[in-house]
């Protein structure tokens, strides 16, 4: 795995991540995701997400219609502006998902969502970006220091 310090060419992003950079009404964050968003596309970066990654994003965007946070052309254009950021959709296998149902006896959860995309940064020896600042510190402390919430600097 990258040391915490070293720049990996690869980056594994989450949904809540995505969610936010595409929808900044449901941002709980005041840093420009777009704008990291390019940054790391810049910096020639390989941004990753497993495959569960366009349902999670699809279902945290309907969430927003849902409640009224964002209209459903807003939802529609949010899905659109997705495929935008330049996230490489990886498939899930066998491997991986034996490695995210580990992952998620590590962090104590029920499911193993989370485990996937810890799974695919340790495949792809990168960073994993996320908006979950418990899922950041939870993995941290089982020992993945190449986890990174959005809000350090």
């Amino acid at each position: 795995m990258p040391k915490s310090s070293e720049p990996s060419p690869t980056l594994v992003i989450d949904s809540s991540l995505a969610v936010w950079a595409v929808m900044p009404v449901v941002s709980a964050t005041s840093v420009n995701l777009v704008e990291r968003f390019g940054e790391w596309q810049s910096a020639q970066h390989r941004l990753v997400a497993p495959t569960l990654w366009l349902a999670e994003c699809t279902s945290a965007i309907r969430f927003a219609v849902h409640r009224k946070a964002a209209l459903l052309e807003e939802g529609r254009d949010a899905i659109e502006d997705l495929f935008t950021l330049g996230v490489e959709i990886i498939s899930m296998d066998a491997p991986l998902c034996q490695a995210a149902l580990e992952w998620a006896g590590r962090l104590g959860q029920v499911r193993a969502y989370d485990g996937f995309y810890l799974a695919l940064a340790e495949r792809f020896k990168a960073h994993f970006w996320t908006a979950d600042r418990r899922l950041a510190n939870s993995a941290r402390q089982a020992g993945a220091d190449w986890v990174h919430w959005i809000g350090e600097s």
